[in-house]
């Protein structure tokens, strides 16, 4: 017996050292550190006035005395969702119910008067730091609200090991700081503009804060002119929403989306910028018009539906279910870089083609028959109608990278 036994611990102990080995190889935390979408209220708590990032959970907060705001669908429309006091944005994509906004830059007198957002890495209810020399991939959505009359650069995401306190004025941070590619001004109205890039640790840091972390003196400022379909007040400010905020723990930059994507793209640069707005229709338009003014906005080089896009299609496959003597004509277009890169680059080939094959499929899934249906592109050769004089040439792009509806 006493031989049995110790052969049974010995074979024991030997089944146990690839799974020891095994979990040394492994990493010891998620490769997940934060996915913040901003759904988590307190208990019985919703949106019912500005400055209310306090009421989620998870411990975020605004450190400074002009608090973050938060926005939710069925809010009503001074801090609902699409529709509240400072515009009109729907939430990005899988951004859930909700999102936050912050000021990210004032003119003269009121330049102090900014707002930030801090969001705790979390570990059940303990804080979790990120580990030393090890490289994290850092996202987040941004879209300028219509209230804006100046858009800006600078707007990034400051990892600290404690969370930064001032009752007022400007967070000024030097180092543990990350900005988009070339730190461009985000001026997209309607649509949300990705902030990405790779951070690597110190090893102590357990917050991060999203906001505009320099001087009004370091920032660069553009004047922008609000949407002729916008009625909110335009105020002098520069507010972002935001959502879907996430930290990721990399071994390699390709595992970075952003990283990644310019690398399959091979270009410096290229827009990250997707175009929304959902269509104005009332009542006195005839049923022409109203499919027509539904359009579906794509992100570079992709044909994958956006919310707005979604909402689109659900629309006119409902008046199409209603009225089957309809048929429709669906027009895909591109912007002047797709068409550039699909010259030698099979996946940006005809993305005009591409993008209005794949509306055809959705309306197939819905029920329409094919016959009812008609495809065309037009990929870079005919403008966008929302295009303004004022727009960025990044803006124009995202406006040109689109698929229309008429009736035929």
């Amino acid at each position: 017996m006493k031989f049995n036994l110790y052969l049974l611990t010995a074979f024991t102990l030997l089944l146990s050292i690839p799974l020891v080995n095994a979990q040394k190889k492994g990493k010891s935390i998620s490769s997940d550190i934060l996915n913040m979408t901003f759904e988590k209220l307190q208990d019985d708590e919703s949106v019912t006035e500005l400055g209310a990032i306090s009421i989620l959970e998870n411990g975020v907060s605004s450190p400074t005395e002009n608090a973050a705001d938060l926005f939710q669908k069925g809010a009503g429309n001074e801090f609902g969702v699409p529709n509240n006091v400072f515009g009109n944005e729907m939430t990005a994509e899988n951004g859930g119910s909700l999102y936050a906004g912050f000021v990210a830059y004032r003119p003269g007198r009121e330049s102090s008067l900014r707002s930030y957002i801090t969001i705790p890495f979390l570990k059940g209810k303990a804080n979790e730091s990120l580990r030393k020399d090890r490289m994290y991939c850092i996202q987040f959505d941004v879209s300028l609200a219509e209230s804006s009359k100046f858009a800006c650069n600078n707007v990034g995401a400051y990892l600290t090991k404690e969370a930064p306190s001032t009752p007022s004025g400007i967070i000024n941070a030097s180092e543990n700081i990350i900005r988009g590619k070339h730190n461009r001004i985000h001026q997209g109205f309607f649509g949300w503009d990705k902030v990405c890039q790779i951070y690597t640790a110190k090893g102590d840091e357990k917050f991060i804060t999203i906001g505009n972390f320099d001087a009004n003196s370091a920032t660069k400022y553009i004047t922008v002119k609000k949407p002729k379909s916008s009625d909110v007040e335009a105020l002098k400010h520069a507010y972002y929403y935001v959502d879907n905020v996430t930290v990721k723990l990399i071994d390699s930059e390709e595992e970075c989306q952003c990283i990644a994507t310019n690398q399959m793209a091979n270009v410096e640069e290229y827009s990250t910028l997707v175009y929304a707005k959902a269509a104005n229709i009332d009542e006195t338009m005839s049923l022409s018009d109203k499919i027509s003014a539904n359009v579906a906005y794509f992100g570079f080089g992709k044909k994958d539906f956006t919310a707005g896009s979604k909402e689109a299609l659900k629309f006119i496959a409902a008046q199409l279910k209603a009225n089957p003597e309809l048929s429709l004509v669906i027009t895909g277009h591109a912007d002047a870089q797709e068409e550039e890169l699909g010259i030698n680059k099979n996946e940006f080939k005809d993305m005009g083609m591409v993008r209005a094959k794949y509306a055809e499929r959705y309306f197939m899934a819905q029920g329409i028959d094919l016959s009812r249906l008609t495809i065309k592109s037009m990929g870079a050769e005919m403008s966008s109608r929302e295009i303004a004089d004022v727009d960025e040439d990044e803006l124009k792009a995202a406006k040109n990278r689109r698929v229309e509806f008429s009736l035929d």
